[in-house]
């Protein structure tokens, strides 16, 4: 037997044994990835992410949506349990009436990682892992960028168009972004108002909300969580004839969602700042995650990803991973 030969069996031997077993325990897994409303393109890019990754992977990924309804979320899952799915990634309706089902999906021996949006603390034991940005930094950024936004102003009197008030998202942004804000006491909260994360919803929320305090001076400015809310919020200012930026009279938006909206009004001075929450990212390092653990790998409970601010000075280095 040639030298030549016995050291093409043993590369070949070698191949198998690093990427034979990941294949094999992968191929043909079936994926739930049970979500929210694909009519919101942040959710939508993440489960075409995971879509793609999984199925490079050789998984059989399933989109199941619920829309904002815990109820139909909870029958999701248990559905998912029913069918015997290999795993399941969720992003879910309600930090709280999900645990049940998780509770379930546990005691069934279904992994679950979490997407994007964390539950309520105290459970962490029902889920796998989490794959996201932390919330907290979303909030806190966009704090961060308003303070700074106003600071050369004698009032602040501001406005929050929050995504879905029932999930956790929302909740923890809003904390964080209080929390930021306080550094400057001359920042009024006025209305906190709930667009569910809608376009639509928050042109028209903002729209009644420039009707409502014109009688004060108007909102000095608003924090619109997602990149497409504060497409709406300028969409309202656009048509109520308020105008948008930093100098005095003019109204500040703010977001923690990046999206092409954001992108271009930043870049066209409409929108001051935005935040790194990249749903891309999210869904390719779930997918990798999912992966791991089918494979029989130890996994991080927290894969938190970096969150950074983004305005008109580094708009241009978020371009690309912010549109999708």
């Amino acid at each position: 037997m040639s030298r030549t030969f016995v050291a093409a069996v043993l590369a070949a031997a070698l191949f198998a044994s690093a990427f034979g077993p990941a294949a094999a325990d992968t191929k043909n897994k079936r994926i739930a990835f049970v979500a929210t409303s694909t009519k919101n393109p942040f959710i939508a890019a993440i489960a075409r992410t995971i879509e793609k990754e999984g199925q490079a992977r050789g998984m059989k990924v399933t989109v199941l949506t619920s829309g904002y309804d815990s109820a139909a979320q909870d029958q999701l899952i248990g559905d998912t349990i029913a069918q015997k799915y290999d795993a399941i990634a969720l992003l879910p309706v309600d930090a709280h009436a999900v645990i049940p089902a998780l509770t379930r999906a546990k005691q069934a021996g279904l992994p679950v990682v979490l997407v994007n949006s964390p539950i309520e603390s105290g459970h962490e034991d029902l889920y796998t892992a989490f794959v996201g940005e932390r919330q907290e930094e979303l909030g806190n950024a966009s704090g961060e960028a308003l303070v700074h936004a106003v600071k050369n102003r004698k009032t602040a009197k501001i406005a929050i168009i929050s995504g879905t008030l029932s999930e956790a998202t929302p909740q923890l942004r809003i904390e964080s972004f209080k929390k930021a804000i306080a550094k400057d006491p001359k920042i009024r909260i006025l209305s906190i108002e709930d667009a569910k994360w809608n376009m639509a919803k928050s042109e028209q929320i903002a729209g009644q909300l420039f009707a409502r305090y014109a009688a004060q001076g108007g909102l000095d400015a608003i924090y619109a969580m997602a990149d497409n809310m504060a497409h709406g919020v300028v969409q309202a200012a656009k048509a109520a004839d308020v105008q948008l930026g930093t100098s005095d009279g003019k109204l500040i938006v703010v977001s923690s969602t990046c999206m092409k909206f954001g992108m271009d009004h930043i870049r066209a001075g409409r929108q001051y700042s935005t935040a790194t929450n990249l749903p891309t990212r999210t869904g390719r390092v779930a997918v990798e995650v999912i992966a791991d653990v089918l494979n029989g790998k130890t996994v991080k409970k927290n894969n938190f990803q970096p969150v950074e601010s983004i305005t008109g000075g580094n708009v241009g280095k978020y371009v690309k991973a912010c549109t999708y």
